[in-house]
């Protein structure tokens, strides 16, 4: 999930627990800075400063300053508070489209449902219906939005992934027009399990006014593979799509096309994970400049950005090999 997305439901998360409260007009206005959120253009956390969110629709003094405190920290105290104060609302269900606090207390309460697979499975024997606020219909619609929350949160071991991975990354750099491809994420920092996979792509360098129609084509070609499977989104800078790993089993995929001068920022940034993205961030802030997936920038001025052992040396930091990567860094920190 991109950190606009992540934003963005934490905000509408704030939403629902103050509505729960009968607080009025504050929950619109979370939902409409969560929509902002979502829609902005670029990463959210780019704009480095309260005042300046604040130009954005819908986006007040208290809503810019939780966005600035989730960029910076990786949390918003006020949810954590409000999730404290209404009896420990489990954020998993509070992700499932259907389900507000008062439902998730409930399916705590009388069932002991904690988390999305215990909701499946609870649904599955038909244990919702008949439960105060359950139908057999909202049932049912509870158990296909909790379907596709399990399925996105769903993980395979490493080995099982790693050869249909390996076959995906061979296939996109054979695609006219791919200039280099690698595969980010969890994969990379060979986590025990997979989720997803993350493959960043640079095609040729282009006339500035190119860029977009070039990596257009190159996702297209990518998009008519024989084996890419229920495509769900696809641009210029992004392409999403399933490959099937069995008869029961599909991995999702999404490739990212990213400029080949910035392709150290982009995959420090994809590779993760977020507590050593924040970690690094913390540092380029504490000397005055900005790190994001575009770069290691000094106002307007890009300190590094082509190579992450660039980004690492510019910030006084070892090289960190990526398996290592995991929200820890050198002691003491260069500031």
């Amino acid at each position: 999930m991109s950190m606009n997305a992540t934003i963005a439901q934490l905000l509408r998360q704030i939403a629902v627990l103050l509505e729960e409260q009968g607080i009025a007009f504050k929950p619109a206005a979370y939902r409409k800075a969560a929509k902002t959120v979502e829609d902005f253009a670029t990463d959210i956390c780019l704009i480095e400063t309260e005042k300046d969110l604040r130009n954005l629709p819908g986006i007040g003094e208290a809503i810019a300053a939780k966005i600035r405190e989730y960029c910076v920290t990786g949390r918003i105290k006020h949810l954590d508070d409000l999730m404290a104060e209404q009896g420990g609302v489990s954020p998993a269900l509070m992700a499932i489209e259907g389900l507000g606090p008062k439902r998730v207390r409930l399916l705590q309460k009388e069932l002991g449902i904690a988390t999305v697979a215990q909701l499946i499975e609870a649904a599955q024997k038909g244990k919702l219906n008949g439960l105060p606020g359950f139908s057999e219909v909202m049932e049912k619609k509870i158990l296909e939005n909790a379907g596709l929350v399990g399925e996105r949160a769903k993980r395979y071991p490493l080995a099982d992934v790693k050869p249909h991975a390996e076959r995906v990354l061979k296939t996109i750099r054979d695609v006219p027009g791919v200039e280099r491809a690698e595969i980010a994420g969890s994969y990379r920092r060979e986590k025990a399990t997979v989720g997803d996979i993350d493959i960043l792509v640079v095609t040729p360098l282009r006339p500035p006014e190119a860029d977009s129609a070039g990596q257009a084509s190159v996702s297209e070609a990518i998009a008519t593979l024989p084996m890419v499977r229920d495509i769900t989104a696809q641009s210029d800078k992004k392409l999403s799509f399933d490959v099937i790993l069995d008869k029961e089993s599909r991995l999702r995929v999404d490739v990212r096309f990213v400029k080949k001068d910035q392709w150290g920022s982009a995959i420090l940034y994809f590779t993760g994970d977020k507590d050593h993205n924040i970690a690094m961030r913390k540092i380029a802030i504490r000397n005055g400049w900005k790190l994001s997936e575009y770069g290691l920038f000094e106002g307007e001025k890009v300190l590094a950005s082509k190579e992450e052992k660039d980004i690492y040396e510019k910030l006084g930091l070892t090289w960190i090999e990526p398996k290592e990567r995991g929200g820890v860094l050198p002691d003491p920190l260069p500031f």
